[in-house]
């Protein structure tokens, strides 16, 4: 059970343009986040606007007709704030941290950005440059690499494929007009999510979001679906073969999309598989048989399609070995009952890293507004413990025999010769 006598006050106003404004309040904090989310990214691309959302994302900071790049940059210093931002599949988030009295001067300078940047000529051609050098970068590091390919090879055929920071080919050739073209088609109220955390007013921010972002215009962007009974490709194995030292692998297995009736029950189940010291995967492939410094397993949640991925590197004569335990472990839920006391010290794992997380106004502004696009509104922490404390572990061993049994993941993997194949 929840048993904090003061849980956060979770509010959410939709207002008439269709903007949702959502807050997290926290009494006695210091600090506040406010965030801007777009639900549009890369599954909202077209062949020739591939990695336009990343684009656009580095290029509000460059500029509005009231702003230039440095007073952006200098203005958010002036007052102490951190601005940063990033993009996922299925959205781009603009968020900055400041102490929680300033939270509405630092929202005018992110509304400002997001309504009003001006994409200016000079910047789109110098920031070019940039994504493309960071195109390069993720080529060059081997987990970012074999990341991003993986999730490609995963979600082929699916909007979910395309690569958030486009290609060389797509970056090189779209034009300012039809970067401005993909915002404005894009940056659309009914797709807008305020959300702030901290020490603050819920309606002052809700009023001060009808004034900053009434210029938006009104709809909703059109995504692209996968086609009707869309399967992610699961049971192939790619290898992608480097001069290195190590071979790096992700394996994956579908999940039900995000705010699915078994997210509770699969939270539980991660944190034993892959998530900590503790677990499974860390004690069986790193502690137990040496075969990697770093091991874990992550969920990947989107609307209508998830997964589940583990990642390892491991020296490449032994990669088949770990990819083979990696998989067993997995396997070993739909066999064997967790006891009593791993059930237990996973719930409580888990209940005090979101606890803790409540410390964390960055953290927290992602969660609301995350929650409010994929559930309809943000998600009580209290309500999410108390699911998660109920979880039994017969649902977990339940929940893994429908999703896991007799799956076969598809793995790819980076490094020197062949790389290893499927699980045997």
């Amino acid at each position: 059970m929840f048993t904090s006598s003061t849980p956060p006050k979770l509010r959410l106003t939709t207002l008439p343009n269709g903007v949702r404004v959502v807050s997290q309040q926290i009494p006695g904090m210091q600090s506040a986040a406010i965030g801007i989310r777009i639900d549009s990214s890369t599954r909202n691309e077209q062949p020739d606007t591939g990695g336009a959302s990343h684009f656009i994302e580095h290029l509000l900071f460059k500029g509005t007709p009231t702003r230039t790049a440095d007073q952006i940059t200098d203005e958010f210093n002036s007052i102490g704030a951190r601005a940063n931002a990033y993009t996922s599949q299925e959205e781009v988030f603009y968020y900055a941290v400041s102490l929680a009295s300033i939270i509405p001067v630092t929202f005018d300078i992110l509304a400002d950005m997001f309504v009003h940047s001006s994409l200016p000529e000079e910047e789109v051609e110098k920031e070019r440059g940039v994504v493309l050098q960071e195109i390069l970068m993720n080529q060059d590091n081997p987990s970012r690499f074999i990341y991003n390919q993986f999730h490609q090879g995963f979600w082929q055929g699916h909007p979910l494929g395309t690569p958030i920071l486009g290609t060389a080919e797509t970056i090189s050739a779209i034009s300012r007009e039809r970067l401005m073209e993909h915002k404005l088609s894009n940056y659309l109220t009914n797709a807008t999510i305020v959300s702030v955390a901290g020490n603050v007013d819920h309606d002052q921010i809700a009023e001060q979001a009808a004034r900053l972002l009434g210029e938006l215009p009104t709809g909703t962007p059109t995504g692209k679906k996968a086609t009707s009974g869309y399967q992610v490709a699961i049971g192939q194995h790619v290898h992608y073969t480097r001069p290195m030292e190590q071979t790096h692998f992700y394996m994956g297995y579908p999940l039900p999309p995000a705010g699915n009736e078994h997210r509770h029950k699969l939270a539980v189940f991660n944190q034993i598989l892959g998530s900590g010291m503790n677990s499974r995967l860390f004690r069986e492939v790193r502690e137990r048989r040496s075969l990697a410094y770093t091991v874990y397993s992550m969920m990947s949640s989107y609307t209508d399609s998830a997964g589940l991925m583990i990642y390892a590197g491991t020296g490449p004569e032994r990669a088949q070995e770990a990819v083979d335990v990696c998989h067993a472990e997995v396997l070993r839920f739909c066999d064997e009952m967790v006891t009593d006391d791993v059930l237990a010290a996973a719930k409580e794992q888990i209940r005090c890293a979101r606890l803790m997380a409540l410390d964390d106004c960055e953290t927290q502004v992602r969660r609301i507004s995350n929650t409010t696009s994929l559930l309809g509104a943000p998600e009580p922490i209290e309500s999410s413990l108390e699911a998660i404390a109920a979880v039994s572990a017969d649902e977990v061993r339940e929940v893994a025999q429908l999703l896991f049994k007799d799956v076969v993941p598809r793995v790819e993997s980076v490094g020197p010769g062949e790389g290893p194949g499927l699980p045997r």
